[in-house]
């Protein structure tokens, strides 16, 4: 086996980015090497050692120690598997192009921001921003599937251009702000003025929304093949909302201020 497991020595008092820290990156070096990486807790540059007791792992997955503020697990990440043994902060896997990023905890802002490829998986809450853009870019998250296992923060999915998104929990505020194509997906209660700019995509929902962003219509009760044969394709989908999907669904179209051809499906 290849992989790595890095312990935290202590909890972290300064927040620690690990933008770059990649089953790829440690690929081939020695416990001693892998320990002598720099990264940057705060503004300062230190050693992995300093830090993680490095010790090689049970199988080909990086394996880290959760803190809320060891920012940049998995961002970059190409291939392979990293594992959180509890929480993240914030820019949890973005940029990912491919692998998988697994965080047995909760994660904070900017998940998934960016996003191209690959999956992650999230066992807690997730933050504001999810699957959002990165600073100075004008697209989110373009491709690749992320869960969460508890609730969204504000402005989930915003500027989404691909992919999709499962959040089991509740999502807050502004949800598919701009959104442009993809799918987000959301069992719990959606928070305020969701759609706002929706041009395109699909928001699925389990329960009834308290209210939605002016410029969505009601077009009535339908019959969608579409989104039986997503849910037939995707068994996650199925599993988020009880294990089946009808395939009939309540359709809002919008968002019709901007000329929006996305919809809001209300699962019946």
């Amino acid at each position: 086996m290849s992989g790595y497991r890095l312990k935290l020595r202590a909890p972290l008092d300064a927040r620690l980015d690990l933008t770059g820290i990649t089953p790829a990156a440690l690929a081939g070096l020695s416990s001693d090497a892998v320990a002598r990486k720099d990264v940057f807790l705060g503004a300062q540059r230190v050693a992995l050692g300093e830090l993680f007791e490095v010790s090689s792992g049970a199988s080909d997955a990086l394996v880290v120690s959760g803190d809320p503020r060891l920012d940049g697990v998995g961002a970059d990440l190409g291939a392979g598997e990293i594992l959180v043994e509890g929480p993240v902060g914030a820019d949890a896997g973005a940029r990912m192009t491919g692998g998988r990023l697994v965080v047995r905890g909760d994660a904070g802002d900017g998940l998934a921001a960016g996003l191209v490829a690959g999956r992650i998986e999230v066992a807690g809450d997730a933050g504001a921003g999810l699957g959002s853009a990165l600073p100075g870019e004008r697209l989110g998250m373009r491709g690749g599937v992320v869960q969460v296992g508890g609730n969204a923060g504000l402005r989930l999915a915003e500027r989404l251009r691909g992919g999709l998104v499962l959040v089991a929990g509740d999502a807050g505020a502004g949800a598919a702000t701009d959104l442009i194509a993809g799918t987000v997906a959301i069992a719990g209660r959606l928070g305020p003025d969701a759609g706002r700019g929706m041009r395109r995509g699909s928001l699925l929902l389990a329960q009834a929304p308290a209210s939605l962003a002016p410029g969505f219509a009601d077009t009535g009760s339908h019959d969608l093949v579409a989104l039986l044969l997503m849910a037939r394709r995707v068994p996650e989908l199925a599993a988020l909302f009880g294990g089946g999907v009808s395939g009939r669904a309540q359709r809002f179209a919008g968002n019709r201020l901007v000329g929006g051809e996305g919809e809001i499906l209300l699962l019946q």
